[in-house]
């Protein structure tokens, strides 16, 4: 059996132990606890060995050095595993000894290959390679430097406490192809990838007292928890993809950083961690950041960021003014349906008076009402119609005059999409109100002609009925 096997099943044998504690950094791992006669033979295994590039140190709770074998079960020990372990290709016993190194980054920036004992697959970073350790020595693949950014989050984000930085570099934070499924070591990289990236999207990292804290510079600053992700919500592929666009895609980093948390900060609610606000936000966030990013390349120019901004307002006041005629549209509606309903009660309420008179005026007052709900509508419809084509005029101007350095699917996403939402709820509210003019207009007709007995009321019943099915 190899040295390597031997020493992860005395790993996992340790594991079993109730006070175990694991420490690693590479080149020597430390374990301790109070262990059972079937971890010390394990551990007597590996010592037994002979490895002469790994030394391995076993003391008992007076500081003694003794053998494993020599150990009485239930007593504390502590062994120590040391070895050469080169800068640029670390090798790593543990998981906990992973986690330690992805924490450390003035190690991590140093490496270039990276083994890892309790892993099968391999796969991939900006920065190096993480394989698994399967040879018994310990190898060092001298490879070509990546090739990393000059370009330090922490040049763009304001760190105000030791104990809550941005990541030195964003390389070893962003993924190379996929990841392997059901990789012990994956799953760390996620968790400590995800809240390094977080933290380089931010304006400014600081302390509250034990709290930590972000600012998001923009229209409003806001001042936010850091918070935490939660395992079943871990936006890692939007995190991703906004890294490697704010600071893995050319120049202007400091524009683009700009950009995203400007946008992050435009759409936040003051009440939401940033850790939790993040995985609904952010993608938004990013498309729009994109957005001023592509116009800001386009023309070199303030105006046009300022264009953008002009656009964005005044589509949303012809989004709100559309959103108001269909409020206005129903509501006009309604309130003529209660005036043709009034009349109707107060016929029927003075049914006892003199039949003929009553039914003479009320008749008037039927079609008077009738003409009056018809012509009320149509005269507002028509306005909204007009300024429905006004609306698409001005669309037409904004894009051939004002917005030409939008391409054709920009523009789509940022102006015709939401405007024409708009549209189309506004164009759904008046077909409805259509059919209740109609169904109200048919009624008080048929009620007027009943009136005068020129239709019976079984003819008067299916009038209505067939306003109501059409």
């Amino acid at each position: 059996m190899s040295i390597l096997k031997k020493i992860q099943e005395a790993i996992e044998a340790s594991r079993t132990v109730a006070d175990l504690t694991i420490s690693e950094d590479p080149g020597c791992l430390s374990i301790s606890g109070s262990m059972s006669n079937t971890v010390l033979a394990s551990w007597q295994k590996v010592l037994d060995h002979k490895c002469l590039w790994l030394e391995l140190n076993f003391i008992d709770d007076s500081d003694d050095p003794i053998e494993p074998k020599d150990g009485k079960q239930g007593e504390w020990f502590r062994l120590t595993l040391t070895f050469a372990s080169s800068t640029t290709t670390p090798h790593i016993f543990t998981s906990e000894g992973w986690r330690s190194l992805l924490l450390n980054e003035e190690v991590l920036s140093a490496a270039k290959i990276i083994r890892l004992g309790f892993i099968e697959n391999e796969f991939k970073t900006k920065a190096f390679n993480i394989e698994p350790w399967l040879d018994d020595s310990l190898t060092v693949d001298v490879q070509e430097a990546k090739n990393i950014s000059e370009v330090s989050p922490r040049r763009q984000v304001r760190c105000q406490s030791p104990d809550l930085l941005a990541p030195i570099r964003i390389e070893p934070w962003v993924l190379v192809g996929s990841l392997p499924v059901n990789c012990p070591a994956t799953k760390i990289w996620q968790e400590v990838s995800v809240e390094m990236i977080a933290k380089s999207l931010t304006n400014e990292l600081y302390k509250d007292g034990n709290v930590a804290k972000v600012v998001l510079s923009g229209q409003p600053t806001r001042k936010l928890e850091f918070g935490i992700f939660q395992p079943n919500n871990i936006p890692f592929k939007i995190l991703q993809e906004a890294a490697a666009w704010v600071y893995l895609e050319g120049e202007d980093v400091e524009v683009r950083h700009t950009f995203l948390s400007s946008e992050l900060s435009r759409a936040w609610s003051p009440n939401v961690s940033f850790c939790e606000g993040i995985p609904k936000r952010l993608a938004s966030a990013l498309d729009s950041a994109r957005l001023l990013y592509k116009a800001h390349l386009r023309s070199g120019s303030k105006d046009i960021i300022k264009a953008l901004a002009d656009l964005r307002k005044t589509l949303a006041d012809e989004v709100q003014k559309l959103l108001q005629q269909s409020k206005d549209l129903s509501s006009a509606v309604w309130r003529d349906v209660a005036i043709a309903i009034g009349v109707i009660g107060v016929r029927f309420a003075m049914e006892g008076a003199k039949a003929n008179q009553v039914t003479d005026n009320f008749t008037v007052i039927y079609f008077m009402v009738a003409l009056y709900i018809f012509v009320s509508y149509t005269i507002t419809v028509t306005t909204n119609k007009r300024f429905l084509k006004i609306v698409e005029d001005s669309r037409q101007s904004w894009r051939t005059k004002l917005y030409a350095f939008l391409d054709d699917n920009d523009y789509q996403a940022l102006a015709e999409t939401p405007l024409s939402d708009a549209v189309s709820a506004y164009k759904n509210t008046q077909k409805q109100t259509t059919r209740v003019v109609f169904v109200v207009v048919i009624a008080l007709m048929a009620i007027a002609a009943s009136e005068q007995q020129w239709i019976g009321v079984g003819q008067l019943i299916d009038l209505i009925k067939n306003a109501f099915n059409h």
